[in-house]
């Protein structure tokens, strides 16, 4: 279990995101409560944005996963604080796959 906490600015519209009191420096944070099928139902997530020791960017969304992605583990395995996360960008990634590409077109000629 962790506890969040959301300030908003709304002079400034800087937000602050804690999670157990660590100041945590997400690029992006989004929370949504709904009602479905006449549950309740709350969707929690932030990116975090990080730079190797290459200069390689990665992009990483933490989110809190529904009651039925819990029961069927459909999701990457929980951090400490109880969120699944996932990749949205990765530079390795991207350059690979342009390496990929370019070999590909090379090939195929």
């Amino acid at each position: 279990m962790a506890i969040v906490n959301i300030s908003l600015d709304t002079t400034t519209r800087n937000i602050v995101l804690t999670i157990n009191g660590v100041l945590v420096s997400a690029s992006d944070c989004y929370v949504e409560k709904y009602h479905y099928d006449g549950e309740e139902k709350i969707s929690f997530s932030y990116t975090i944005e990080s730079i190797d020791s290459t200069g390689m960017k990665e992009r990483r969304q933490f989110y809190l996963p529904s009651p039925e992605e819990l029961a069927t583990q459909a999701h990457n395995e929980l951090n400490g604080d109880g969120f699944a996360s996932k990749i949205i960008y990765d530079d390795k990634k991207a350059k690979a796959d342009v390496i990929n590409f370019l070999k590909q077109n090379r090939n195929s000629k």
